[in-house]
């Protein structure tokens, strides 16, 4: 596999998130400076935020990046949250730029699912497999 950090081969991680702060879960600010320096400390290139904050609560954030993407929904009422970056390429490390998040924003609990995409090796006809829970 050639060293191009745009190759068509990638990583997807999908993070379910519980038990987390209401306040956390709804300050928008504070999520996105969080992610954005995840994903920058694990070598990734912003090009573009998207963030809307919902009424009462609840916020949606994405992150564009060179190699991909990286969302997060939240739930404050509920105390969840739905966690998903994809990198494209081998430089970047999908499920780092989420523990690089939650070590600046501690989440409760969560179960993560990974999958390898594209040409990384033989296909097999299964669904992504789980990274278990945290």
């Amino acid at each position: 596999m050639s060293e191009s950090p745009h190759l068509a081969y990638g990583r997807h991680v999908l993070v379910d998130i519980a038990q987390a702060d209401h306040a956390l879960l709804n300050d928008r600010g504070a999520l996105v400076r969080a992610l954005t320096d995840a994903a920058v400390a694990e070598g990734a290139t912003v090009l573009g935020t998207i963030e809307h904050a919902f009424e009462p609560n609840g916020v949606t954030i994405l992150l564009l990046l060179a190699e991909s993407h990286v969302s997060l929904h939240t739930y404050p009422d509920e105390g969840r949250a739905f966690f998903d970056a994809f990198t494209c390429g081998v430089r970047c490390e999908p499920v780092r730029i989420f523990r690089r998040f939650v070590a600046a924003h501690p989440v409760g609990t969560y179960r993560m699912v990974f999958c390898e995409r594209g040409e990384a090796g033989p296909r097999e006809t299964a669904p992504c497999g789980s990274g278990g829970m945290a």
